[in-house]
């Protein structure tokens, strides 16, 4: 998986973020849910925020995660009218609002950014494949060592102990990442911690062993 900068991050988008109108949410709070009108994107100047499908029962898999300087809701932006996700705020954030008028307009004269946000839907549209093939080809521990090392690769922070994927995530967050139910995440990963693949404490799990978590992700 790419850095998240190098993923997502418009080139010259600051005098656009002047338009727009700056939200704070704090951690877990949604920001919108499915059926909300579809009016607006947003820009993560600070935080970290999670994208979710959540259906009529209740269950909940995580599609994506956006953090700093990363965008969401540009579905708005080629013809969706109300939220088909649901996105919440993983940790405290600072969001920037820009109406879908004013991005579109600022976008017909620049066909640079226009291409730019071309390559950001193939990357969406990628990132959805993986999560599809997951889900129908692999196992838990399978998904869950593919899940710690895209985060730890994206989100990770070198320490003395191993890699810290550097935001608050729980056995709930994770089981939603991989669509398992949670109970069977925490087996998952009290194995990863017993086979020395990982530590984890309180809401924190460092990577210890990156190459042991790669044999466990199977072929592909």
């Amino acid at each position: 998986m790419q850095n998240v900068q190098e993923k997502w991050l418009i080139e010259g988008i600051e005098p656009l973020l002047e338009q727009g109108e700056r939200e704070e949410i704090p951690a877990r709070e949604t920001i919108y849910y499915p059926g909300t009108p579809s009016n607006s994107v947003y820009f993560v100047e600070e935080g970290k925020v999670k994208l979710s499908y959540l259906d009529p029962s209740g269950k909940r898999i995580t599609l994506a995660l956006r953090a700093t300087g990363e965008l969401f809701g540009e579905m708005a932006l080629v013809g969706e009218r109300r939220r088909r996700h649901h996105a919440e705020a993983l940790e405290d954030s600072t969001l920037i609002r820009i109406s879908r008028e004013v991005m579109i307009s600022w976008i017909r004269d620049r066909p640079e950014v226009l291409y730019q946000l071309l390559q950001l839907f193939g990357l969406w549209i990628r990132d959805l494949e993986e999560i599809v093939e997951d889900l129908a080809f692999r196992d838990i521990q399978a998904r869950l060592s593919r899940q710690l090392l895209r985060l730890s690769h994206e989100y990770g922070v070198k320490t003395k102990d191993g890699i810290l994927i550097s935001f608050r995530l729980t056995h709930r967050d994770l089981a939603e990442m991989i669509g398992s139910a949670r109970e069977n995440t925490t087996m998952a990963l009290n194995r990863f911690a017993r086979e020395g693949l990982l530590s984890k404490r309180r809401y924190q799990i460092i990577i210890k062993d990156p190459e042991g978590l790669k044999e466990k992700c199977g072929p592909g």
